[in-house]
């Protein structure tokens, strides 16, 4: 993470009684410990994910015994599977049922008129659509 999100503003943390707190990545794992979210590995699983192994994770060096949370595996998973570059299974995938769900809440969506629509405009698989087809499109239309 960027030194800027290291160390977050008092204007943005308010007065915290632990410097830690002025950490992203503090308060990401600290919320994500009170709300129960799962850890990466509890996910991977229940998507049908391979889990990232605990040398992979790479915590063990630092005494970290438990499951990972999910942001950081969501990070790690990232720089192992992509180079940092994109994002790896899991966290595409939780990306991905977001972006669904956000499509799906609104009323006015092909998806909710009609559960049975599907795009007609040709995808890079044959009879198959998706979000990077609908990402493509624009800069096909423009060359």
């Amino acid at each position: 993470m960027p030194e800027s999100l290291i160390k977050l503003p008092v204007a943005i943390t308010g007065a915290v009684e632990e410097d830690a707190f002025h950490s992203l990545a503090a308060r990401d794992l600290e919320r994500g410990q009170a709300t129960a979210l799962p850890s990466g590995e509890a996910v991977a699983a229940t998507l049908g994910v391979e889990p990232l192994t605990a040398d992979e994770v790479g915590l063990a060096q630092y005494g970290w015994s438990q499951e990972t949370p999910l942001c950081f595996y969501v990070l790690r998973e990232a720089d192992l599977q992509q180079n940092g570059d994109r994002l790896g299974a899991v966290g595409a995938r939780i990306v991905g049922d977001v972006l669904v769900g956000i499509i799906d809440a609104d009323p006015d969506s092909y998806r909710a008129v009609d559960r049975s629509w599907r795009p007609t405009l040709p995808g890079a698989v044959p009879r198959r659509y998706g979000i990077a087809d609908l990402i493509r499109a624009p800069a096909l239309a423009t060359s």
